[in-house]
């Protein structure tokens, strides 16, 4: 006959199958209350915390196309680099045509000298893809704003560079993106946030300098063009944007001085920030804002300053003589 076999666990009852079923249901239970205990300890928190903060994108000049461009050829730019290329920011003669169309803003402020003239706030961004040192860049045109020669002769302005909410924008960007978001940037603003500061001089004081001024004026915008987004944009926004390729090519107008043509570029679009219109050379010395990008007529000097005859930088006042003592 055959016997019925016994368990390993026959003497007390109990089985496989029992011990699996039990262990199921305290994995089960165990399971259950960490649930439960999670849900206790962290879902009021979760309904009534302040959302997580997100992370910050990276400033941007908010511009944006306005036209599909329709750029000339651009040929390679061959030449050594030289020191006032190196100051001006650039890092290469290498270009492209068309970036990534974002724009990051150039980090730092500086602080308006009590002893200066009237502040104008300036920021500066390049767009993302253009290679530049874009801090050298930023003080390259620094200097040039606040040269004695430049629009705030005789102390009546200074420029001073932030990142925050500026007067002005200063935007350096490839070819495509200059085209596509100025396609005219000869507009002179309409009702911008600057005008000239006119300091009342004391009785001894030398009077302001008149601005070089040759031809008459030329209209440069067309009727059509003159209520166009791009115009608000780039003049009374007070924004100038500059081509990369220009600011290391250089203008026909101004030959093989490259450091002259990037001083007029931003002169003269800054000229026409603060209202002023384009004009023409008939001869001799150009005015800043006589059209100078193309070959001058025979007989004119290009020229990238407003007062070119001032001295670069403004005379240090010499101190008082202290009274001898009696």
């Amino acid at each position: 006959m055959f016997q019925r076999p016994k368990t390993m666990f026959a003497g007390r009852g109990i089985s496989l199958p029992g011990l699996a079923a039990t262990a199921g249901v305290v994995v089960v239970a165990f399971g259950l209350g960490l649930v439960a205990g999670w849900i206790t300890d962290g879902l009021p928190g979760r309904l009534h915390a302040e959302p997580s903060p997100s992370a910050s994108p990276t400033p941007t000049t908010g511009l944006n196309p306005t036209v599909e461009p329709s750029l000339p050829p651009l040929g390679p730019v061959t030449r050594d680099l030289t020191v006032d290329d190196r100051a001006a920011g650039i890092v290469a003669t290498d270009y492209v045509v068309r970036a990534d169309g974002t724009f990051t803003v150039v980090a730092g402020k500086d602080e308006p000298d009590a002893g200066k003239g009237d502040v104008r706030w300036v920021s500066f961004a390049v767009e993302d893809g253009v290679s530049v040192d874009a801090v050298a860049f930023r003080g390259y045109v620094m200097s040039m704003l606040n040269d004695n020669r430049a629009w705030g002769t005789e102390g009546q302005l200074q420029f001073v560079a932030t990142d925050g909410v500026a007067d002005y924008r200063v935007v350096l960007a490839s070819p495509y993106t200059t085209a596509a978001v100025c396609p005219d940037q000869h507009v002179a603003v309409t009702v911008g946030p600057v005008t000239q500061a006119s300091p009342t001089p004391s009785a001894d004081a030398t009077p302001p300098l008149a601005p070089q001024a040759s031809g008459a004026a030329v209209n440069g915008a067309t009727e059509d063009q003159s209520e166009s987004a791009y115009d608000r944009l780039c003049a009374d926004d007070g924004v100038i944007v500059l081509s990369a390729y220009d600011w290391i090519a250089g203008l026909p107008g101004f030959a093989d001085d490259h450091a002259g043509a990037r001083k007029y570029v931003v002169l003269h679009r800054m000229g026409h920030l603060m209202g002023r219109e384009d004009s023409a050379c008939a001869t001799g010395r150009a005015a800043v804002m006589d059209l100078q990008h193309e070959v001058l007529p025979e007989g004119c000097e290009p020229n990238p300053w407003p007062y070119p005859d001032a001295p670069a930088t403004l005379p240090t006042p010499s101190p008082t003589p202290t009274p001898a003592s009696p």
